[in-house]
Parts: structure tokens; sequence; C-alpha cells
């Protein structure tokens, strides 16, 4: 082979390799792609799939409107998960399940029932610092007291029972300056700023602390309960 036509050989691979690598960072999915939150499974609807792959190809009827997958095996991850739960719970491992189809049939049905009071329904600001100086000096003060946090059997919002989860309360009279009078200063601090966003006046409803997560937590997609 001519060497010109090895430089272009060379040439048009690199091309292809950072034309894939851009269309792969401009990638968007929505749900049920990266974990199950509307419906138990997610997509398995590969882009190395050969219906995907060859355009003139019939797409398999079990891939019909499934959207393309970029993130590889996500179900196998949550399966693993969800049988570490049913695992470290044993005799009471069916609430792993009912929870779990508790938590998807909320993500769906709740929102239908709320009022939007904002654009977005979300909004990315720095923390006011007034309100960050109160929480920062709370860890200061305290880190290193944080306590295993106790979930229900069978909750399924983190992986717990694998990497447990640590709590500050604000609440716990037990740390430095925690207790109700620093629960309501921090209310105090932030209620102004939320308020200016969301054009409501507002009242305190719940204010936990600060939880630390471990290696390996997953935070499973989810709404509280109103």
């Amino acid at each position: 082979m001519a060497r010109s036509t090895i430089k272009m050989t060379l040439l048009m691979l690199i091309l292809c390799i950072l034309l894939n690598s851009k269309a792969t960072l401009a990638m968007e999915y929505g749900v049920d792609i990266s974990f199950p939150m509307h419906y138990p499974n997610v997509s398995t609807n590969y882009p190395w799939l050969t219906h995907n792959v060859d355009s003139s190809l019939v797409v398999p009827t079990e891939y019909e409107g499934m959207p393309i997958q970029p993130l590889g095996n996500r179900q196998e991850f949550y399966n693993n998960m969800i049988q570490g739960c049913i695992d470290y719970y044993g005799d009471k491992a069916d609430r792993c399940l009912v929870h779990e189809k508790d938590r998807i049939e909320m993500n769906l049905r709740q929102p239908q029932s709320m009022k939007n009071f904002t654009e977005f329904g979300l909004r990315k600001i720095p923390a006011p610092p007034h309100v960050w100086k109160l929480l920062q000096d709370f860890w200061d003060k305290n880190h290193g007291k944080e306590v295993p946090e106790n979930w229900p059997a069978g909750n399924t919002y983190t992986n717990h029972w694998s990497s447990p989860t640590y709590m500050l309360s604000v609440e716990d009279v037990r740390l430095h300056g925690g207790g109700h009078e620093f629960r309501q200063a921090i209310w105090n601090a932030a209620r102004t700023t939320i308020e200016e966003w969301t054009k409501q006046e507002l009242r305190e409803c719940s204010l936990y602390g600060i939880r630390i997560y471990t290696d390996g937590s997953v935070l499973n997609t989810h709404v509280d309960r109103l």
C-alpha cells in the first residue's frame, strides 16, 4: 500500500473517531435510559445493534419506539441493585419490590397533579452566602459526628444496604449549634430566595440536615410524598 494511501486512511479513521465522539457527547436522552423512572425497565436498544448500524434493516418488534441506549447495560446495573436489597432484607425482601413499584408509579402519577409555579420547575444558582455560611459552620464544627441513617425496610430511594448513608441532623441538640433554633435560622435565611423564585409566600415544611453519601451510593429518581 502506498504511503499516501496509508496517510489518507489514517486521516479518515481519525475523522470518523472525532465525529463519533462529538455525536456521543452531544447525545441527549430522557427517562428510562440511565435508570427506571416511569417504567421498571430501561432501554436495551444499543447503538451497535444491526438495525441501528444499518438503517435499511427492519427494526425488530421489541425495539420499535425504544430510544437509543448510549450508556451500556443499565438494566443489569438496576437488576443487581434491587437484588442487593432483596438479599439484604431476607424475610422482608418483598418490601423491596413493593417500595420500588410504588416509587415508579409515584414518579409517573404525582407530577400530573402538581401545579407549576415556575417555568422550568428548577433553577440552579449559587447558595446565598448567608445560607452557605450557616451550613458550612455547622459542618466544620460537627463533621465526624454524623450517625448512620435509618431507612425503612425495603426502601429503595438509596442503596443503603451496600453504601450506607449518614446524617448530621440540624435538629440534633447533641451537635454543636444544633437544635430547633438553628433549623429555624436556616429557614429564615433561605426563605427570601425561594419566595422570589416561586412568587409564593411560603411556610416551613421539612428540613433534615446534611446527608453524607458513601462510595457507590445511588440516589434513585423519586418524588416525595405530598
